[in-house]
């Protein structure tokens, strides 16, 4: 089996997790209610209104959100290929 790059896989699993978290910023601010829905439906019955922000979105708190998650991406897609690759070794 091939070796993984670890800093490729970083990379990719940073990209599609800020793409992801994109998409869902922009769902969020287009319906948010109708999202929080959708969340509650995930949630195994628990009623996740209640924690619904009062403070507006805006380009701040995404940037921040955007950075976080690409970095924890990235980490999660080295962690993941150096894993596999030690686990692979023949």
């Amino acid at each position: 089996m091939d070796k993984l790059n670890p800093l490729s896989v970083g990379l990719a699993t940073a990209i599609t997790l800020a793409v992801i978290n994109t998409l869902c910023a922009a769902v969020v601010t287009l319906w948010p209610d109708a999202t929080l829905n959708i969340i509650n439906s995930f949630a195994h019955g628990l009623d996740l209104r209640t924690l619904k922000s009062t403070e507006p979105f805006g380009l701040g708190r995404f940037l921040v959100g955007l950075i976080s998650i690409g970095v924890i991406g990235f980490i999660a897609g080295v962690v993941f290929a150096w894993s596999h690759n030690l686990l692979s070794r023949r």
